[in-house]
């Protein structure tokens, strides 16, 4: 098993406990699969690239997680303010990540941008994690 799922969902309830991100967004709105009628903003997972990278004598994975900020306001400000709660929560976090030993979680690139089909500011973050199962 690579540890990706649980990867996942480790990452979600980090960021569904931080409540000043939950603020920002009106409400526990992060998704693996966005619903119907969803609110103007959300975070939803994008991605997820899961590659070997055991040693010798040890099993392990490295995981690249692309998380999509979306939402419908015309400024920037709050698809940045999103974007930084979230960095704010996992860069560097120690997250119980269920049958696996998180090695390490860090944002390694974000951007903030417009998208080409809405009128609203969204924004990106793509994390790298490594994880060793137990």
């Amino acid at each position: 098993m690579s540890g990706g799922f649980e990867l996942l969902e480790a990452v979600r309830a980090a960021l569904l406990a931080h409540a000043p991100l939950t603020q920002l967004l009106g409400g526990a709105h992060v998704y693996e699969e966005v619903p119907r009628g969803a609110p103007s903003s959300f975070i939803e997972f994008a991605g997820l690239e899961t590659r070997d990278w055991s040693t010798a004598d040890q099993a392990a994975h490295e995981h690249i997680l692309t998380l999509a900020v979306r939402t419908n306001s015309r400024s920037r400000k709050l698809a940045q303010q999103l974007a930084d709660a979230a960095e704010t929560v996992l860069d560097g976090a120690a997250l119980n990540v269920a049958g696996h030993r998180l090695v390490n979680l860090s944002v390694v690139f974000r951007a903030v941008a417009r998208g080409p089909s809405s009128p609203g500011f969204s924004a990106s973050l793509r994390l790298r994690a490594a994880t060793e199962p137990l």
